[in-house]
């Protein structure tokens, strides 16, 4: 095979993502999430020559640090955001008819911080009547509960799992049968521009914990390992952040669902 070069490209950028539910949300701040060049570079890897029938490797290695003033992320891929690296391939083929080949891929960065934040302690919470200030369908008037639990931590490295337990308070009343518990993780995508800000908040996964009426002072674990690519560690920067947030639902058989949501800070 006859070129005139082979090249390596790389390049990393965080973009708003435009899809299909995204689309006239988005109209307001167009002018606010053009792609930010996180890294871009190229370099010549070959000079122009042959290659030899078969197949041919050729080694090759890059230093992974900013292009500029804004710091590396970590690979994401959400509904609104996507931080996204590339590593490009160009061969130049030489010629008249010669036709350049290019081939690309996607490749994941993780970030570590340098200075991890200290041990938090863990993060109670109870859903009862009086607490519940966001849920799913109709309360019956004179419906009683307890639910009690906790999160090991809510600041927490992203590769560890999410832990922690919830129980049925059994020295309170329960009027009504429970269905099920589940854990739900959220992320929260806010884009900052002159014209305002855009927030929303999507799911990226839902785990039952419980399935039934469980048994009254049963401690019934919490355990999810957080999705790769889907989550990173907490963003905030000038023109846009990425939160995530955990909601313990629990579904009576009424169809009543009191939701109890906790702030997460995840970090690498």
């Amino acid at each position: 095979l006859s070129h005139n070069g082979i090249s390596l490209k790389v390049e990393g950028t965080m973009a708003g993502s435009l899809s299909a539910s995204a689309v006239g949300l988005f109209d307001a701040f167009s002018s606010n999430i053009k792609p930010q060049v996180l890294i871009q570079l190229s370099k010549q890897i070959q000079t122009p020559g042959k290659t030899p029938d078969g197949r041919t490797s050729i080694p090759f290695e890059f230093k992974l640090a900013p292009s500029g003033q804004k710091p590396l992320l970590d690979t994401y891929h959400g509904i609104y955001i996507c931080i996204q690296y590339t590593l490009t391939v160009d061969v130049a083929k030489s010629g008249m008819f010669g036709q350049a080949l290019s081939e690309g891929t996607e490749f994941i960065v993780q970030i570590p911080i340098k200075d991890p934040p200290p041990p938090k302690p863990p993060v109670s919470f109870s859903i009862t009547p009086e607490t519940v200030k966001k849920s799913k369908g109709k309360k019956d008037p004179e419906q009683r509960f307890s639910i009690k639990g906790q999160l090991d931590s809510s600041t927490f490295n992203i590769t560890n799992p999410l832990k922690g337990m919830v129980v049925v308070d059994p020295t309170a009343p329960m009027t009504h049968p429970i269905k099920s518990i589940s854990l739900q993780v959220i992320r929260v995508e806010t884009i900052n521009s002159p014209e305002g800000t855009m927030k929303e908040a999507s799911e990226v996964q839902s785990i039952q914990v419980a399935n039934g009426n469980i048994a009254p002072g049963l401690q019934v674990p919490i355990h999810a390992v957080l999705p790769r690519l889907f989550t990173c560690p907490t963003v905030s920067q000038n023109t846009f952040s990425i939160d995530f947030e955990a909601n313990v639902i629990v579904e009576f058989e009424n169809g009543f669902a009191p939701v109890e949501n906790i702030p997460l800070k995840l970090y690498r």
